[in-house]
């Protein structure tokens, strides 16, 4: 199983789709290729579905939406268009409304064109345009980017990841400790050798629950859809930004 990293740095590369789908006028039916496309992640923020569901099952529930590039009331033409659809959170989708994709002074970045480590930099749990880029000022006021529900979320993944993981870190040490000290006494004490192996079981018991905690950060939702709009069905995995960063 691979669990999301505590900290989704920006990409260094633009995204590449994977998927073609069928064309169709309801671009709803776009959402199982954007989700494996995307890895279930927000083109814009870089939260992931995991931190809003916590590793249970969230489609339907309307928080990850379709955002169209050009807006529909702009060119309803591309509204079905595959590449003017984009995997975003509700919250993403919501900032931006209808504002456009190019003022005068800048343009919205295109994640499947413009590299976010080139615009963007992950300061703690704050995504922050990078000084003096227009661009990325213009695109993080759009999407509102580090609004405290983001960030919060950020940093709540972050704090219980690391925490896991040093915990399971520790675990490991102490019950390599324990399996030594119970192997030197289960011959000659077997009082001790049943302490110390309540005391392994202790510890066994700590490590399933903190691995059961990373559990709610999985990668890959339980609820990852098997199949897709393309025919035949396409590349069902995690995109390459998004695996190599992966526990």
């Amino acid at each position: 199983m691979k669990v999301l990293p505590p900290r989704t740095l920006p990409p260094a590369e633009p995204l590449v789709r994977r998927h073609g789908p069928k064309p169709t006028r309801d671009w709803s039916q776009y959402r199982r290729c954007l989700r494996w496309d995307f890895g279930f992640t927000c083109a814009f923020c870089l939260l992931h579905e995991a931190d809003y569901f916590f590793g249970q099952p969230g489609e339907g529930l309307g928080v990850m939406t379709v955002e169209h590039r050009t807006l529909q009331r702009d060119d309803p033409s591309l509204a079905g268009v595959y590449e003017n659809c984009f995997y975003a959170c509700r919250l993403c989708n919501l900032a931006r409304g209808t504002k456009d994709v190019e003022t005068p002074e800048a343009r919205l970045l295109d994640p499947t064109e413009d590299t976010w480590a080139d615009h963007f930099d992950l300061l703690g749990s704050s995504l922050r345009p990078k000084p003096g880029d227009v661009d990325a000022l213009y695109t993080f006021e759009v999407y509102d980017l580090d609004n405290e529900s983001k960030t919060s979320r950020r940093r709540a993944r972050r704090e219980l990841i690391e925490d896991r993981l040093e915990l399971l870190s520790r675990l490991d040490e102490k019950l390599s400790e324990l399996l030594d000290l119970a192997d030197a006494v289960r011959r000659t004490d077997f009082a001790a050798f049943l302490e110390v192996w309540r005391g392994i079981s202790d510890l066994r018991r700590q490590a399933q629950r903190a691995r059961g905690d990373l559990n709610f950060y999985r990668a890959i939702p339980p609820d990852a859809p098997q199949d897709c709009r393309c025919l035949p069905p396409r590349d069902l995995s995690l995109p390459p930004a998004l695996a190599n960063q992966c526990l």
